[in-house]
């Protein structure tokens, strides 16, 4: 997608992460009714407080520390939908490999990170606090906040939670060969500086607390080499039998040729492009212009169908085809390999159409080109109603004048009312004839009414690959002649990346064009 198609996506994906976590808020507040979660978390320091009770100093702090702990009840009840938000954003940028470890891998991180949390605070946390409250004297008496507390008890339970994810992050490395157990071998002097670190950050400003968590996290550094080691011979392992089986395929390949058989001559008739060995794409299709009229038809009449021509009360639909399949008395009509339909001036060529009468519809695929009151429509696939004339085309290319210029535009496009509208999704558009365009203008929705007014929303300018200009929508007059509009703004592209600090960007034709009459105008 284009880069602020994805920022959209990142937008809808916060949002609905901030709607779930708001609602598992109010849930977390709703469960601390029945559940003292407070008291379980204030159960390691209870045994050193005067009557196992905390005390605050200011009135908001009891509520404040309710919001806190509903807010964390929230993040967790909301978990599940957050990480699958994260993972529908990141999932499409995945290769299956890379989906096949993140899949088990999340699930693994969630119980490490559980089992981390309940470690500490199941012996960590008291062991921290016994040792800290042991240099109590007997003149001094604790008091001891609520807010202090869970300042220095929650950010030292979610580290150690946070830290028990090391051998998962280090098997997922390892796993992808960015790291080897050799390598962490020789940078352990450097791991023990970064765990002093994290175990500095992680926990409270003291000595105690920071060895209690630089112990834990050197040893998983250990675990970790361990399991890249166990992660390392796997791979190798699968590697080793891949070669072995495109070694023993090749064998077997090479034995069993002999002579090599002389491949079948191509007699299929090949475009320039194709003969260089280029592939012909839409932008060379586009460039080389979409065709005025079609490369197709009708025989001469005899005398049997120009007296059917003659009959009056009916409408005239010319069909051929290499082949033709009538499907009993159900009036659809298979038209096979080089079809070409007209009805009332509207005509189609395609590979294959298949026609019923009864209903108008008509489906073409293979190609098929659709010639509609001066509009040509070429694409993919073609759905369309003949009596109505109102249909719907496939990664269509189709162009539009305005003036002395010549729009080009591609995308999902639908006609209707005889090509009097015409709309389009997901469609490019751009005065440039080049196979590759130095500009081109992407848009959301598009539409075309009675082939003078063209508006498009939301619409991004492209320089090529690169989105440089934004607007919520345009809308141009697309008559001929001289007549009202907003002016076309002009700007180089030394406007866009200035070469230099004392450059000044300048944007000129920004405004409107009054058309009063043949001899007067007036520009704003």
């Amino acid at each position: 997608m284009p880069f602020l198609d994805h920022l959209e996506e990142l937008r809808w994906r916060i949002l609905w992460s901030l709607v779930a976590i708001n609602d598992g808020t109010v849930l977390g507040w709703m469960l601390l009714d029945r559940i003292d979660i407070i008291e379980i978390l204030k159960r390691p320091i209870a045994p050193y407080l005067p009557g196992g009770r905390l005390v605050f100093t200011s009135p908001a702090e009891p509520f404040m520390l309710t919001l806190k702990v509903a807010f964390a009840l929230g993040c967790l009840v909301a978990s599940p939908v957050v990480i699958y938000q994260i993972w529908s954003f990141l999932s499409p940028a995945l290769y299956q490999r890379e989906k096949r470890l993140m899949v088990p891998a999340l699930f693994v991180g969630v119980i490490l990170f559980l089992a981390g949390a309940i470690a500490c605070y199941q012996w960590l946390l008291p062991a921290a606090l016994k040792v800290l409250l042991g240099f109590q004297r007997t003149d001094l008496t604790a008091m001891i906040t609520i807010d202090r507390y869970f300042a220095m008890a929650v950010p030292f339970v979610a580290g150690c939670g946070l830290v028990a994810e090391l051998p998962l992050v280090v098997t997922i490395l390892a796993s992808l060969g960015i790291v080897t157990p050799q390598f962490l071998g020789r940078q352990r002097r450097y791991a023990v500086v970064i765990a002093a670190l994290l175990a500095a950050l992680l926990t409270p400003p003291d000595a105690v607390s920071m060895m209690l968590m630089l112990v834990p996290l050197l040893l998983l550094y250990e675990i970790s080499i361990w399991c890249a080691w166990v992660a390392t011979r796997r791979r190798a392992r699968r590697l080793a039998e891949t070669l072995l089986v495109l070694f023993l395929l090749g064998a077997g390949t090479l034995s069993a040729q002999g002579t090599p058989p002389r491949p079948p001559r191509d007699t299929t008739r090949r475009t320039p492009q194709q003969a260089t060995g280029q592939t012909v794409d839409t932008a060379a299709a586009r460039k080389a212009g979409l065709p005025t009229s079609p490369s197709r038809t009708f025989p001469k009449t005899d005398a049997v169908i120009d007296s059917l021509l003659k009959l009056q009360g009916y409408q005239i639909t010319h069909y051929m085809s290499d082949t033709l399949l009538v499907v009993g008395d159900s009036q659809v009509i298979f038209l096979r390999r080089e079809a070409f339909v007209d009805r009332d001036g509207t005509q189609l060529e395609a590979d294959s159409i298949r026609y019923r009468q009864a209903s108008c519809r008509l489906d073409a695929e293979g190609h098929p080109v659709l010639f509609d009151q001066g509009t040509v429509l070429a694409g993919e696939g073609m759905r369309y109603d003949t009596c109505i004339r109102r249909g719907t085309v496939r990664d269509a290319i189709t162009t539009a004048k305005q003036g002395g210029t010549e729009w080009i535009t591609k995308g999902s496009l639908a006609i209707d009312s005889g090509s009097t509208r015409v709309f389009g999704w997901h469609a490019t558009f751009t005065s440039d004839q080049q196979p590759v365009p130095d500009y081109h203008f992407s848009a959301g929705q598009v539409k075309w009414l009675n082939k003078t007014t063209m508006v498009a929303r939301p619409v991004v300018l492209y320089v090529r690959d690169v989105p440089v200009m934004w607007l919520p929508f345009i809308f141009q007059d697309i008559r001929k002649g001289r007549h009202s509009g907003i002016l076309i703004p002009r700007f180089g592209l030394n406007d866009l990346v200035r070469t230099s600090r004392g450059y000044q960007r300048h944007i000129t034709d920004f405004g409107y064009y009054f058309a009063i009459n043949d001899y007067l105008d007036l520009r704003v």
